[in-house]
């Protein structure tokens, strides 16, 4: 596996949580982490679902990989915002976060945060050259550990 995926090697497994989507509709969301092309990408694959309805409100296939210049980048691709190319931003040990720029013109701020035995996972998006708008999206989902 790559060593720069170390951080993230005990997240490698299955989660789940509860929380609200962007218009304050309770969601339940798992998150699948798993290793990929032979340990050289791990991928994240995220899905909320309406909790009463059991619609999809968001959902998002995401590959973490090294790039020829040594920092680490996602492909995203997200039901809301589109295909997006997010490296990883500097962040605490026990996160790990990306940003980006959608299709959609949105500034998107992602981040997967060790909270105890669990994850955050929180996002927002704001119009992208508007530094100081208010999000226009937002969700902060807590994970517990499902599956190994």
């Amino acid at each position: 596996m790559n060593r720069k995926f170390a951080p993230y090697r005990k997240w490698i497994g299955e989660w789940a949580g509860r929380g609200v989507s962007k218009t304050n509709v309770p969601v339940h969301t798992r998150l699948t982490v798993r290793t990929r092309l032979a340990g050289q990408a791990l991928e994240f694959l995220v899905e909320s679902m309406d909790m009463e309805s059991n619609r999809l409100i968001h959902g998002v296939i995401a590959t973490l990989g090294e790039g020829p210049d040594g920092q680490l980048r996602m492909a995203v691709l997200s039901t809301l915002h589109g295909a997006i190319a997010m490296p990883v931003t500097p962040e605490d040990p026990g996160a790990l976060a990306i940003e980006g720029v959608s299709v959609t013109g949105n500034h998107v701020v992602v981040s997967l945060i060790e909270d105890g035995d669990g994850l955050m996972l929180t996002g927002y998006w704001r119009p992208e050259g508007v530094p100081n708008a208010e999000p226009i999206g937002h969700s902060n989902i807590r994970m517990t550990r499902i599956a190994p």
